[in-house]
């Protein structure tokens, strides 16, 4: 069996033991071409465009509410399952796509994906730390739960935790 993952959901996992790690907020991005034709100002802006959505449109629900406005996905929006995929459609100027910063800062910093817009909003799903490590497994689990910063109470209640 698995000993330990690090899943992204939007909480716990019935039956599992879990702690959550850290949360992120999520910011709108696409190719630089692209987010010169969007500019700045109203964020009812970017609905001129393609929204990218990964398998839902929550995020995009979620940041969209977070600037007063209502979104339900249109047909010109995309969908890909993979968030590569989405990250790769954003940098061909294919849409608008909604940065996840532990999984988009290598691309920002190289450009070939940049920032629309500095509003950000708090994304539905979060990341956690999942299974029921074994003594072996446990030094992982605490340098995982060191390089997110989460607090030593919580780690330590995750190891003890019997479901």
């Amino acid at each position: 069996g698995i000993d330990l993952s690090v899943r992204c959901g939007r909480g716990r996992i019935p039956g599992r033991v879990s702690v959550q790690l850290f949360e992120e907020y999520i910011f709108p991005i696409a190719s630089p071409e692209l987010a010169g034709e969007i500019g700045h100002g109203d964020p009812a802006r970017l609905l001129k465009f393609p929204l990218i959505n990964d398998s839902d449109a929550s995020a995009w629900r979620a940041w969209l509410a977070a600037q007063d406005i209502d979104y339900r996905p249109r047909p010109q929006d995309r969908r890909f399952e993979d968030y590569n995929l989405v990250l790769d459609a954003a940098a061909h100027g294919l849409g608008i796509a909604l940065a996840r910063p532990p999984l988009t800062q290598a691309q920002l910093k190289t450009g070939r994906i940049v920032a629309v817009d500095d509003r950000t909003a708090l994304n539905p799903v979060s990341y956690w730390l999942v299974g029921r490590p074994r003594a072996a497994a446990a030094d992982l689990a605490r340098r995982i739960a060191a390089q997110a910063g989460l607090a030593t109470e919580k780690l330590e209640a995750f190891l003890q935790d019997d479901a």
